[in-house]
């Protein structure tokens, strides 16, 4: 088996891995440029063998415990285990909070009257 092919893995190894080491997800501080605003995330040495090789769409970094507020998108990976994140520097001011727009909505049903 080369170095590039994964090791089977059942669902259930899986799950415990990401259930044990989630909370060790290390999350960098933000830093910009004129267009985009990026961050790095590194995984657990112990969860990469449930990377696949390049870059990942959301779902699947999002499935091995990776939170990120929304607009995030992997573009590369600099070691196996150093996923490097990036999305548009003006993205927070396109884009209402999600809690921001629930909010008005929750007050918006509250305030219908029957």
């Amino acid at each position: 088996m080369s170095k590039y092919q994964q090791k089977p893995y059942t669902a259930e190894e899986k799950r415990k891995a990401i259930e044990m080491y989630a909370e060790k997800i290390q999350y960098s501080p933000r830093y910009s440029n004129e267009e985009w605003e990026y961050r790095h995330v590194i995984i657990p040495k112990q969860l990469v063998k449930f990377v696949p090789p390049g870059v990942c769409p959301e779902d699947v970094w999002r499935g091995l415990g990776i939170r990120q507020s929304p607009g995030w998108e992997m573009y590369m990976r600099h070691e196996p285990h150093v996923l490097l994140f990036r999305r548009p520097k003006d993205y927070d001011s396109m884009h209402q909070p999600f809690s921001t727009v629930m909010g008005a909505r929750a007050m918006n049903v509250a305030g219908v009257k029957k």
